[in-house]
């Protein structure tokens, strides 16, 4: 039976966002799937930059390809993280 990795909140995906550099760890989060499938993704990143010549510190991709592979939409995200910060606000 397959497990279901856990959604991140949108300020969650944020905070792993304002990194430079992001691992396995962080991709399995940002895009909701196991430890596999976030190396299938970060191999495929970095294939893709090998061919344009780039050079990337070992086991890391840069945030921006990324969010560029996984299409996040981070004007959204920013959104949903204002509003849930206006409601938690609300509620005080």
């Amino acid at each position: 039976m397959a497990r279901i990795p856990t959604r991140a909140s949108a300020n969650e995906m944020l905070d792993i966002l304002n990194k430079q550099w992001l691992d396995t760890k962080d991709i399995k989060v940002l895009a909701s799937v196991g430890i596999d499938k976030a190396r299938r993704i970060k191999n495929e990143i970095i294939s893709t930059l090998a061919a344009e010549h780039y050079f990337l510190p070992t086991g890391l991709v840069p945030s921006e390809k990324v969010v560029e592979h996984l299409n996040l939409n981070v004007r959204y995200l920013k959104k949903i993280a204002k509003d849930s910060e206006a409601k938690k606000n609300e509620k005080k």
